[in-house]
């Protein structure tokens, strides 16, 4: 089901990719992919809300290619990518922090521990739950489960077979 997944979203990139002349699939759009497939494969607490919210913060879009995300569907629910004013990030399933690590965005995070909220860095975000790193112009990712449990979130085995790593027990970090 998720490698089915990736490759329908990687499908739907062809054409793009295609009019464009590139034989590589650009890092904005992998990183849209697996935001897309993050979402599809963790579940959240019932909120009672329609859409599926994917958070980026200010100057963060152009690291994801929105445009492979809007107005998707997840499981009925229309997913929707926003930039939370002043990191105001109530209406967020995830969050996209990239590789922010100013005193803001790690203000935004001591208050978002234990909400039910995805949060997804890049490099070394330590409250991230899933880290991706980009490796010889390839994606990759860690699963950090105690994190994602303390949030009540629970992520498919079918995404935490294809991560790199999974820590699954606190080791007092």
């Amino acid at each position: 089901m998720l490698t089915r997944a990736f490759l329908l979203l990687a499908a739907s990139l062809l054409p793009i990719l295609r009019s464009h002349g590139e034989d590589v699939i650009p890092i904005s759009d992998m990183r849209a992919a697996y935001l897309y497939n993050f979402v599809v494969f963790t579940e959240w607490p019932d909120n009672g809300r329609d859409t599926l919210n994917i958070c980026l913060l200010p100057g963060q879009a152009t690291l994801v290619n929105v445009r492979l995300l809007a107005s998707k569907q997840i499981n009925g629910r229309t997913l929707r990518i926003i930039e939370p004013m002043q990191r105001d990030t109530d209406e967020c399933q995830l969050l996209y922090i990239g590789k922010a690590t100013d005193s803001g965005t790690r203000q935004m995070l001591t208050r978002l521990a234990g909400s039910p909220v995805l949060i997804v860095g890049e490099g070394s975000q330590s409250q991230a739950m899933i880290q991706m790193n980009v490796e010889n112009k390839r994606l990759s990712f860690n699963v950090d489960l105690v994190q994602s449990r303390r949030a009540n979130l629970t992520i498919s085995s079918k995404l935490l077979r294809l991560a790199k790593t999974v820590r699954k027990e606190d080791d007092g970090t």
